[in-house]
Formats: structure tokens, C-alpha cells, sequence
């Protein structure tokens, strides 16, 4: 086999990145030349080793894994992202491959299936999880879709509190559309307000 296929790792949890090194130390062909807990500090990380793929979380401290990708075309033009998250609503999904992402990985999933998409990738082809086959066809406005991040965090906000003014200036958007993403998460969750939407959302572990 040829030269391996050099990786770049960014999630802020150590012991994920722990278990890549063991996984890409494991195999033949993959090689992780770094590791980095921000997308930040993975942005410097990615300038510095010009990683052939870096695989990134979706949902990061500070500046988001996507946006993350947006940007990494500017510090490494040949590096190519595929994200390896927890989430796989169709919001992040979508965001993440329109921001440039070649692959899409659930961290739920089997890790040979991260390989199989490092290699695919690699190899100039793209792959998405095929857990995540229904949340593409799914229509995102459907009650029992799933629910989008943003929805998401403003029901983890309600969750502890916080009321509809101040969810809105934690997440920087207009009281209004905290207003809208509460009523469509209500929707989504098939419940009869907000109490109710907060409720079904801890049931199925959208929030914490």
C-alpha cells in the first residue's frame, strides 16, 4: 500500500480522541498526524499539518464543527472533512454537507464504518451513515421528524428556565423566532405546548 492517509482529529472529548489514535494506529493506511479539542485550535492544526481528511464534530465549544469546514478551505485547500457526530438530525446533516463536508458519520454507528467513509473519501467518492437514509427523506416539517438543533437547544434553554427573552439573547436571535422554533418543535414533537414539547424532548433524549 502507499503513503497513509494522514488525519486530523477535532472534538472536545479526550477520550474520543483517545480511541482514534487507537483505531488509526491500529490500521495500515491511516495515520493521525494530530488531534485538536476546538474547532479553533483544529483550524491551526490544519494550516500547520495540511492533513489529507480531518474529521471533525458537528457540535463543538465555541466556533461549530461546521462552520468549522467552511473555513477550512482557506488554511488547507486539499483537506476534505467528514464529520463524525452525535447528531444526525436533518438540519446538521444538511448544513454540513452544503458546507462542504464529503462524508457523515454517526458516532452510534459501528467505527469500520468511519473507516469505510475516510477511505471513500479518500478515494474522491462521499459517503453519508446509512442510518441516516430516513432523516433525508423524511420532510423536516412533519410531526415526528427529527428535531433540528436549534430546536433543540432552545428546549434545553425553556428546560432550565429560562424564559423567551432571554433564550433569546443566550443564542443571539430575535424573540420572534425563539417564539417560531418553539411552536415547530412543539409541532415536530406531536405536544400540546411547551411544558409538554420540554417533556417529549427529555423522553427521547433531544436534550439532557
Amino acid at each position: 500500500m502507499g503513503s497513509k492517509l494522514r488525519c486530523l482529529a477535532v472534538d472536545h472529548h479526550p477520550s474520543l480522541l483517545a480511541g482514534l489514535r487507537v483505531v488509526t494506529g491500529e490500521a495500515d493506511d491511516l495515520d493521525l498526524v494530530a488531534t485538536a479539542p476546538t474547532a479553533e485550535e483544529g483550524l491551526d492544526a490544519a494550516a500547520a499539518h495540511k492533513p489529507d481528511i480531518v474529521i471533525v464534530e458537528s457540535r463543538l465549544p465555541g466556533m461549530s464543527g461546521i462552520a468549522a469546514i467552511q473555513r477550512l478551505t482557506a488554511v488547507s485547500p486539499r483537506t476534505a472533512a467528514v464529520v463524525y457526530s452525535a447528531y444526525g438530525d436533518r438540519k446538521v446533516l444538511t448544513d454540513a454537507i452544503n458546507s462542504g463536508a464529503r462524508g457523515y458519520v454517526m458516532k452510534s454507528s459501528p467505527v469500520s464504518d468511519l473507516l469505510r467513509a475516510l477511505r471513500a473519501v479518500a478515494d474522491g467518492g462521499a459517503y453519508v451513515d446509512p442510518v441516516l437514509a430516513p432523516t433525508l427523506l423524511m420532510d423536516p416539517s412533519s410531526p415526528g421528524a427529527p428535531l433540528p438543533e436549534r430546536e433543540r437547544e432552545i428546549l434545553h434553554l425553556l428546560a432550565e428556565g429560562l424564559r423567551t427573552g432571554e433564550v433569546a439573547r443566550r443564542i443571539g436571535v430575535s424573540a420572534e423566532t425563539v417564539k417560531a422554533d418553539t411552536k415547530r418543535a412543539v409541532y415536530r414533537l406531536e405536544a400540546t405546548g411547551r411544558v409538554h414539547a420540554v417533556a417529549n424532548a427529555l423522553r427521547r433524549s433531544y436534550i439532557t
